[in-house]
């Protein structure tokens, strides 16, 4: 990739209308009482320059060289997580379609650009005969002996180069353009490219066309990643975005691995640190709070369910932990209702059980603890909040996947 400029932000920083529209992310931020702010982690590549946006709390040094590191830490989880299980978002608008890009990365890894077979005819003595079209096409002696045809009509076979090899040779030339900032993006050499990708419509067209003509199910489905990366080109051209607009989502992921991996305990509401030989973190399926009699009265509503982020259970030792990830401490500054029902909803099901509450948030800091709530005195609640370094999440997270 040519030398960029690079400009980096963080997510939830305030920016003005002119920097805005020169990166032409109106879509990509919140606007509220006039001021706009960034609402998004990722990169947005363009032919001369690129924005990276860092997550709130993820601490980045100023200089240029740390930066790429650093972002392409950050972009790996997202493209590992987009091409695994989808986009959390649902797909961004303009999204780099990294899916699709798999797909087609995938066939030629196994297949190699797509050739196909093409059968003709020609007149000959060595060869393949095809003896049904000799004995109803030839001229034919006879002879005492028997008949004589000539010429045989001998079957060939050459393999013929069609569109759809030419699209994926384009669509593996194209990404590889970003391979130094999407780690998934194989380095492709670039073959010699037809004239009509000039015009990506028209090639978008044809593809769309052709699609029917197609029965086996591994070519059906090259040609839709084929017909969606050009989609995406045609309209985006020189700008590729892999972006998130729920980066909470990933410290939701993220974070249930660094417990999985790291939590041992807890002594005095403070987490306490290490290699966890005992503890498996999962997030339950939902959940209703209501009971079996009353669903059935009011089975034409849908019931209230409940999900916990981070939940264990030790029956033996009567105890539950549990934690609700939360990416914006903003959430913090009041009274978590949610987290206070589910310990009241838990000590219903579970009344001789000890629960332990927590908040997980992320911090630049070192790790480190805030009470949120306590209400021992009252009815045995606490909730306490636990800020735990971002960059330390974040790396682990990237040595795991």
């Amino acid at each position: 990739m040519n030398r960029q400029e690079i400009q980096a932000v963080i997510d939830g920083q305030t920016v003005d209308k002119d920097f805005v529209n020169s990166w032409e992310i109106i879509d990509y931020c919140n606007q509220f009482n006039g001021n706009l702010t960034i609402s998004f982690v990722g990169a947005i590549i363009k032919k001369e320059k690129i924005l990276f946006s860092f997550p709130k709390h993820y601490r980045v040094e100023d200089d240029e060289y740390n930066q790429i590191l650093c972002m392409k830490q950050i972009l790996y989880i997202l493209s590992k997580s987009k091409s695994s299980y989808g986009s959390f978002d649902m797909g961004v608008k303009g999204e780099f379609p990294l899916k699709a890009y798999l797909g087609i990365l995938l066939h030629y890894k196994k297949y190699g650009l797509y050739l196909s077979n093409e059968q003709y005819y020609k007149n000959g003595y060595a060869g393949n005969a095809d003896w049904n079209r000799t004995v109803n096409k030839s001229n034919k002696i006879i002879q005492k002996k028997g008949i004589i045809f000539f010429p045989f009509i001998l079957k060939k076979f050459k393999d013929k180069s069609v569109f759809i090899s030419e699209c994926m040779n384009y669509v593996l030339s194209d990404a590889s353009k970003y391979k130094d900032f999407i780690n998934a993006i194989m380095p492709y050499e670039h073959i010699h490219q037809s004239n009509m990708f000039n015009n990506l419509q028209y090639v978008l067209n044809e593809l769309k066309k052709i699609k029917n003509s197609y029965f086996k199910d591994i070519e059906k489905r090259l040609i839709s990643n084929l017909i969606e990366y050009i989609e995406w080109k045609s309209t985006t051209r020189d700008t590729v975005l892999l972006i998130t607009l729920k980066f909470e989502k990933y410290w939701e992921v993220m974070i249930n691995e660094y417990l999985n991996e790291s939590f041992c305990g807890i002594y005095e509401d403070q987490i306490l640190w290490g290699k966890n030989n005992q503890y498996t973190f999962t997030k339950p399926a939902k959940e209703s709070v209501e009971s079996a009699e009353k669903i059935l009265q009011y089975k034409s509503k849908k019931p209230y369910q409940i999900q916990y982020d981070h939940y264990f259970e030790d029956a033996n030792n009567k105890k539950i932990i549990l934690f609700d990830s939360k990416y914006f401490n903003a959430e913090a500054d009041q009274l978590n209702y949610k987290q206070l029902f589910y310990n009241y909803h838990l000590k219903q099901k579970h009344p001789d059980y000890y629960i332990y509450n927590g908040l997980l948030l992320p911090t630049e800091k070192n790790y480190y603890t805030k009470i949120h709530i306590d209400r021992t005195d009252l009815d045995e609640i606490k909730i306490v909040e636990h800020y735990i370094n971002l960059n330390l999440v974040v790396n682990h997270y990237v040595r795991v996947i």
